[in-house]
């Protein structure tokens, strides 16, 4: 009687499944692919997140062009105390901003979408910060206030806007000019900054936008990691020198320079002059 011829040991092996080291090998390559999908999707995230946000800048920026041809003026910005509306002190029709840097003033502009403190947040808002006050995720806002000049928070006044009123314009003007300095400064680096003059130093390639009326600014995804903030997002968080806010493109966590995921817009005083005369506030 003839028995039938034994398999070959490796046709048995494989007949038996995979080996020890075939499955390891497999699934050390399924968690390097699982780290690669993970990685992508929160990259395309962090960018959904960024262009979401720059939409909501995109939205204030209007407001506030809006706000200007409508009443004649900037409004100042909010506090978390005031709940979206702008902290303002108006004396005999003169009108004060105790705080040159805040939170954007949503409620008084009119915007939707807002916390239940009456404040506008950026495309994260998970309301970090908002346990301790510092409201991490809220867009950020300031104006100028012109100070040492003979018209003080002139962009928050009416009577920069008033009919009639040639001089109060013709003094304003000349301050928001490089000869005078005295506005808002976005500026690419905190590198060099200057506590007078132009504030974002000698250097011209620095100068985004110099002397501007009012700026609009995000922390960004990483707000809730202020341990880790690069010094430009520390200027942008608690201002070393006044009236300066930095703007550059994203860098990631551990990259030279970063992280960087700040984003900024604003309003030049010129922007402000053409809604004041469009809305008929100024002939």
């Amino acid at each position: 009687m003839k028995t039938a011829p034994a398999f070959p040991p490796s046709c048995s092996r494989r007949g038996r499944g995979f080996t020890l080291i075939e499955v390891a090998i497999s699934l050390v390559l399924l968690a390097l692919a699982s780290g690669v999908i993970v990685a992508v999707l929160r990259q395309q995230l962090e960018q959904r997140k960024m262009a979401d946000t720059a939409t909501i800048l995109d939205s204030a920026h209007d407001a506030l062009l809006a706000y200007v041809t409508t009443y004649g003026y900037l409004p100042c910005p909010a506090i978390a105390a005031t709940n979206g509306v702008e902290n303002a002190v108006v004396v005999a029709g003169t009108r004060t901003c105790p705080v040159e840097t805040g939170f954007l003033p949503a409620k008084t502009l009119g915007l939707n979408n807002l916390d239940k403190a009456g404040l506008l947040e950026n495309a994260w808002h998970d309301g970090a910060g908002n346990s301790n006050g510092t409201y991490l995720r809220v867009i950020r806002y300031s104006v100028a206030t012109l100070a040492g000049t003979p018209n003080a928070w002139a962009p928050i006044n009416p009577g920069l806007g008033a009919l009639n009123s040639p001089t109060i314009r013709g003094t304003v003007q000349p301050y928001f000019s490089s000869a005078k300095n005295n506005g808002l400064f976005v500026c690419y680096s905190s590198a060099n900054l200057l506590a007078t003059n132009d504030r974002c130093g000698l250097n011209p390639a620095n100068d985004l936008a110099p002397n501007v009326a009012a700026i609009m600014w995000s922390l960004g995804g990483d707000a809730n990691d202020i341990a880790s903030y690069s010094t430009d997002e520390l200027q942008n968080y608690t201002p070393t020198i006044a009236r300066v806010v930095i703007s550059h493109p994203y860098i990631v966590k551990g990259a030279t320079g970063g992280p960087f995921d700040d984003q900024v817009s604003w309003i030049p005083y010129a922007a402000v002059a053409d809604r004041l005369v469009s809305g008929g506030w100024v002939q």
